[in-house]
């Protein structure tokens, strides 16, 4: 009997003996842990030369050559025009250095080149936009000379004119997108172009200064956007 107790309670004891392994090797392993986390980021630099629209000599590719004037009439003495130059390598495209001299009325001289979009995605006009000259109130100014009246170079100033033709459609003051002639009409695809013209006159049967005077225009800028 006594031997039948002791087995038992051996037993017992072996079985506690083994619960509170088995709970000691579970608070063991719950006292363990590894948290992994990976936290990720990413950054898109678009290239800008995706988006490229350029003055351009040509209609076929980039061609920033210099624009030789075309005088009409072309055999009045002293009457002469400059050669334009086109500037696309800081980013904005400026063509530059366009200048007349004129000597009466009915004189005029023209610019001809393109627009060209020279990127991969399409460009659309949304503005021409007229600004003022520098430190004035107007797009254009006509200063006199030593030894010529101001009154008639005012006269003689509401002759001189400045013109903007983009393919066919003239402009002279600031329009915006929803005024063209159509919306979409100065949309350039990728690798389209567009014909642009600038004119300056001296127009028939203007008024005439009493000796020289300069005249001076504001910026013309033309705003392309990837966006319709």
């Amino acid at each position: 009997m006594e031997n039948n107790v002791r087995d038992n309670r051996a037993r017992v004891i072996a079985i506690i003996g083994l619960l509170l392994g088995v709970v000691g090797l579970s608070l063991g392993f719950a006292a363990f842990s590894n948290t992994l986390t990976i936290k990720s980021s990413a950054e898109v630099q678009v290239d800008e030369s995706i988006f490229n629209v350029d003055f351009s000599k040509s209609s076929d590719s980039v061609d920033d050559s210099d624009i030789v004037p075309v005088l009409n009439p072309t055999t009045d003495a002293g009457f002469s025009a400059t050669n334009a130059e086109i500037d696309n390598d800081n980013g904005d495209a400026v063509i530059k250095n366009l200048h007349a001299v004129f000597t009466k009325p009915g004189q005029e001289v023209t610019y001809n080149f393109y627009t060209k979009n020279a990127g991969e995605l399409a460009a659309y006009l949304k503005s021409v936009t007229f600004s003022n000259v520098s430190g004035e109130s107007a797009t254009k100014k006509c200063t006199a000379k030593t030894g010529t009246t101001q009154n008639l170079v005012n006269a003689a100033c509401n002759g001189i004119t400045l013109t903007l033709t983009v393919g066919t459609e003239s402009f002279t003051q600031t329009t915006l997108r929803n005024a063209f002639t159509s919306a979409t009409a100065h949309d350039l695809a990728k690798d389209g172009s567009e014909p642009v013209k600038v004119r300056i006159a001296y127009e028939a049967g203007s008024d005439q200064a009493d000796g020289d005077f300069d005249v001076a225009f504001g910026d013309i800028t033309l705003l392309y956007s990837s966006v319709a």
